[in-house]
């Protein structure tokens, strides 16, 4: 109905819309930060491209005034940057810091106690906030155009697949096939009612099936559950949650494909990483890559970094000294990746437990390929991948119960157990009724999580599981099309016995 050159703006129209029906009026928030985003640009340009010119036009500009110029759009990148840190830690953090606050204050000064202030939080502001700093820092530094079009730019901020919970994207990567208005086709459609369909399925058959006995296990006063039971809990957390979020993620991009418009994918089969390191490049992705971008290289790369690196080259010599440094980096992008998920210590944790398992693995390697050199361990027999699946399933589990449990004492307290209270025969005695999960949702459960390892398989091997059914005969498609949505239909966790389930990363 639309011409092609105007159907960017339907997108932003249904965006808007989108906002304004999950969070109304809290849609200003979203209109001023985005007008504020495209004024920082347009200034950041005007600065750029009027010391280009001069420097054209007189040659003998200085070299002062070329600096100056260069100041300013640094000034102008970092306070953009700043205003939107500053409404992400007042909106999201401020409970938190007060509260710690005065649990601090309770110790020295009793008497005193600040007042907890609690705003309404805009729906989606870390991913929104990610976004907007990514623009800001990519026209400083040159690597994309700058967006003349304020509507524009605010459709690439509030663009309604990811504003939820992702995949966090960037302007450079999105913006072609964002504002195209390329044509819904027959194949456009069919993909991603296909990704869609299989982001549902994960979400409300798995991920919905297993909150009940996630919360039964690990919601309650459990201190007095075994090691065994506490490792199962948080195994059908870890397994809910990749679920969950790969799910929805799948429902974004499917969403998006329908208008051909390419979005990042967010997870590459994360279960079968063999190192941390790897799992994190599987393992929200776009997170992972952002971090790296604007937090990672800016620290290492930065002036006073660049500085401590010599000093510390001079006594530790090149190979410490540049140890030392990645190691301050890599706090730098954990702190950020556990404070980003949440406001609560647990999250801080999570990170740093990650932080600390990275740092080792960085600083042990030249031992380690030392240790597997002496005794001819094989990396690639079957009994060395076998080990190292099962050390990194124990750990992704063990830092997906950190994410989970709220307070810190009892983290301490459920590794306890785990550790010292470890009674295997507890599983068997009566588990399902003691945790009012039925059989039948149990095999439901079964089933359907090896049929996403299945798919998961088949994309490790470099085989697309949506051409190669597509490439099959007609009856076959619609079969095995009509078998999914009857599954979901049917056997979806929804109806009597079950609770609803928020989408657990538009939490954060």
């Amino acid at each position: 109905m639309f011409p092609k050159e105007k159907r960017w703006i339907i997108l932003l129209l249904a965006s808007l819309t989108f906002y304004f029906m999950a969070n109304s009026w809290l849609i200003l928030f979203v209109i001023f930060t985005s007008l504020y985003i495209y004024m920082c640009g347009l200034a950041m340009d005007y600065l750029n491209k009027s010391s280009i010119s001069r420097q054209i036009e007189t040659p003998s500009i200085s070299s002062v005034e070329r600096q100056q110029a260069m100041q300013s759009k640094k000034h102008l990148a970092m306070w953009a940057v700043i205003l939107i840190l500053t409404a992400l830690v007042l909106l999201k953090y401020t409970p938190f810091i007060i509260t710690n606050i005065n649990n601090v204050l309770a110790l020295v000064l009793p008497q005193v106690s600040i007042p907890l202030l609690k705003f309404v939080v805009p729906l989606g502001i870390s991913f929104y906030s990610l976004q907007a700093i990514s623009y800001c820092v990519d026209v400083y530094r040159g690597t994309i155009e700058v967006e003349k079009n304020p509507l524009k730019l605010a459709l690439y901020l509030t663009f309604f697949p990811t504003i939820m919970q992702g995949p966090i994207t960037r302007y450079k990567a999105i913006q072609e096939s964002l504002f195209a208005g390329y044509a819904i086709t027959a194949v456009s459609l069919t993909n991603g009612v296909q990704r869609i369909t299989w982001g549902l399925f994960k979400k409300i058959v798995i991920a919905d099936r297993l909150n009940s006995l996630v919360v039964s296990i690990i919601d309650v006063d459990n201190a007095g559950f075994s090691g065994s039971i506490i490792l199962i809990g948080a195994l059908v957390y870890t397994i809910q949650l990749y679920m969950d979020f790969s799910g929805i993620v799948d429902i974004s991009l499917g969403t998006a494909e329908i208008f051909n418009i390419t979005l990042p994918e967010n997870f590459r089969q994360p279960f079968f990483a063999t190192t941390v390191v790897e799992f994190w490049k599987r393992w929200h992705v776009t997170l992972g890559l952002w971090l790296k971008d604007y937090v990672f290289y800016p620290v290492m790369l930065s002036r006073h970094m660049k500085q401590f690196t010599k000093r510390t080259r001079r006594i530790f010599g090149k190979h410490t000294a540049l140890l030392i440094t990645n190691i301050i980096a890599l706090f730098a992008v954990w702190f950020c990746n556990g404070l980003w998920h949440g406001t609560g210590w647990n999250y801080l944790l999570y990170g740093m437990y990650y932080f600390m398992l990275i740092s080792l693995s960085v600083v042990c390697a030249p031992v380690i390929l030392l240790v597997k050199k002496k005794l001819h361990i094989n990396d690639k027999s079957v009994s060395f991948r076998i080990f190292q699946g099962f050390k990194m399933i124990t750990i992704i589990v063990i830092g997906e119960l950190i994410f989970r449990v709220e307070s810190i004492w009892k983290i301490l307290s459920l590794a306890k157990n785990v550790i010292f209270k470890f009674e295997i025969l507890d599983v068997s005695n009566g588990f399902f009724e003691r945790f009012s999960f039925n059989i039948f949702d149990f095999w439901i459960g079964i089933v359907a999580i090896i049929l996403v390892l299945i798919v998961d398989i088949m994309k490790e091997k470099k085989i697309d599981p949506r051409r190669s059914i597509n490439s099959r005969p007609i009856l076959i498609r619609w079969t095995l099309s009509y078998l999914i949505i009857l599954f979901i239909v049917i056997f979806g966790a929804y109806g009597p016995g079950y609770t609803p389930v928020d989408i657990i990363y538009a939490g954060f």
